[in-house]
């Protein structure tokens, strides 16, 4: 059920952020909100499977003997980043012209600024929530 929630979450930040850089930036064209929110759910899909992952993946390398944070730096990087280009490319093939990024790189470093701000307006949520928590906590 928290996976869902978070998933949800994330989906819901994802799709403010994409209509806001929609309005704002013209490096971001997205025809409609429906495309917006289904962006934002392939994009919080990627992003909380690929964290998941990168976890396992750097698990096993610090396990190994021979440069474990040499393995882990590596594979931790090549798992993040090669995730959110399969984001990317599975917005682009679903949605064609609906759902645009471009400029510089053929659109990557905008379709990163919006994975970046995602995730640090979750953090941002996430932790003034659980500073909420806390307060009440003590406050009881």
């Amino acid at each position: 059920m928290k996976v869902l929630l978070e998933l949800a979450v994330c989906s819901v930040i994802g799709t403010v952020a994409l209509i806001a850089y929609g309005h704002v930036w013209d490096w971001v064209s997205v025809d409609n909100i429906l495309f917006a929110l289904i962006s934002a759910m392939i994009m919080a899909i990627v992003l909380k499977a690929s964290v998941a992952f990168e976890k396992y993946a750097a698990n096993i390398c610090l396990s190994q003997s021979t440069a474990p944070k040499i393995k882990r730096f590596f594979s931790s990087w090549f798992i993040l980043i090669g995730s959110k280009v399969i984001a990317m490319g599975a917005i682009v093939l679903i949605f064609g012209e609906q759902v645009k990024f471009s400029g510089p790189v053929d659109g990557v470093l905008s379709f990163y600024a919006t994975i970046i701000s995602v995730v640090i307006l979750e953090s941002i949520l996430y932790k003034s929530i659980s500073k909420k928590e806390q307060a009440e906590t003590v406050g009881a």
